[in-house]
């Protein structure tokens, strides 16, 4: 493939993970934007799903205006340990995400961003539940990890949450046709957003699963639920406007797609410094997600970043050149060594409280 089609066949991936133009001909809006057709488009999309790379296509809420509470959660375990409390853990609803994180043996550990023979927790997963059944379910989480003390640490701030991974991005920022960009800076506040009648989370619940893509990929779902498809596309709108709608785009499996070694970067930050250094930290495009969370017994860190590379020489480059970037140091690096779970939060699921 020339350079000229790999640098287009990226755009594409690249804009459609940043999601589609909630639109009744999402694929036609964001191929014109491109100066593709959409036969294009959708087709860049299949092939996506041939090669393995794609995950779904579908919507990305936010929990928080859901109604749903989530937090990140780690325990420290002897190695002997990780899968019999692992297999406890992850048949859990609410647990979207699980993995053992640690040093890989082929990196020194003396180095930037290494431990330096310090231990940390190792089996770090995210935890989401309707709010009024949060507490409960937490409650559940720390019974199965018995007796290992459960870390709770959940987001004071949310800096970045959009995931958007392709070659190339690493030297430029992230624009995509069309797409608004949040406020760099969310508080951690749980509160739902508003109430939702069935109606509209049958919606959710239809959204979040895999969207067949076509040419109107929404107008079956409209019709599923009692909608004339033009209303449908207003409410969609109506809850991209509110924050409750993320986006509606293609979901990749980084590793497929070539992003092999990804690692949570952590750093002890005063408080009078963590929205500085979180803008900055958001600022480089190459960070997924960037959080202030609550600083836990035994782990002395608040700021949280997460990155993707394709090996871990140049995971730890990154995370030199990120620290660097953003004025930090002595950061810690918890890389992905096993991933025991990945999966979407399935919201407003059967049998979930109202």
């Amino acid at each position: 493939m020339a350079a000229q089609e790999r640098t287009a066949d990226t755009d594409v991936l690249v804009a459609l993970q940043a999601g589609v133009p909630i639109e009744r001909r999402p694929f036609a809006a964001l191929g014109a934007q491109l100066g593709m057709s959409e036969d294009a488009m959708l087709g860049r999309l299949r092939v996506a799903f041939d090669e393995g790379i794609a995950r779904r296509f579908g919507a990305v809420f936010d929990a928080r205006r859901l109604g749903y509470r989530s937090t990140l959660c780690a325990l420290e375990l002897e190695p002997a340990e990780l899968d019999g409390v692992a297999a406890r853990i992850v048949p859990l609803e609410g647990v979207t995400h699980c993995y053992l994180r640690g040093w890989p043996a082929e990196l020194d550990g003396d180095g930037p961003g290494g431990p330096h023979g310090a231990l940390a927790p190792n089996l770090w997963f995210t935890y989401t539940e309707l709010a009024d059944a949060f507490d409960d379910g937490l409650a559940r989480v720390r019974d199965l990890a018995a007796p290992h003390a459960l870390l709770v640490l959940p987001a004071a701030r949310r800096f970045k949450i959009d995931v958007v991974l392709g070659p190339g991005q690493r030297d430029r920022m992230e624009s995509f046709p069309g797409r608004a960009r949040r406020a760099a800076v969310d508080d951690g506040g749980d509160e739902p957003f508003r109430a939702f009648t069935e109606t509209e989370k049958r919606v959710v619940r239809d959204m979040q699963g895999a969207i067949p893509p076509g040419p109107a990929p929404f107008d079956a779902i409209a019709a599923r639920n009692g909608y004339e498809a033009d209303a449908f596309i207003a409410l969609l709108r109506g809850w991209e406007g509110e924050g409750v709608l993320r986006r509606v785009a293609l979901i990749l499996r980084h590793y497929n797609a070539g992003f092999k070694a990804n690692a949570m970067c952590v750093w002890r930050v005063d408080a009078e410094r963590v929205v500085a250094a979180g803008r900055a930290l958001a600022a480089c495009p190459e960070v997924t997600h960037c959080y202030e969370r609550v600083i836990a017994p035994g782990f002395p860190y608040n700021i949280y970043a997460m990155i993707h590379t394709a090996g871990w020489a140049e995971t730890r480059a990154l995370f030199e050149s990120i620290e660097a970037r953003a004025g930090l140091a002595d950061g810690r690096m918890l890389c992905s060594l096993r991933e025991y779970k990945k999966t979407s939060p399935s919201y407003f699921a059967a049998g979930t409280a109202k």
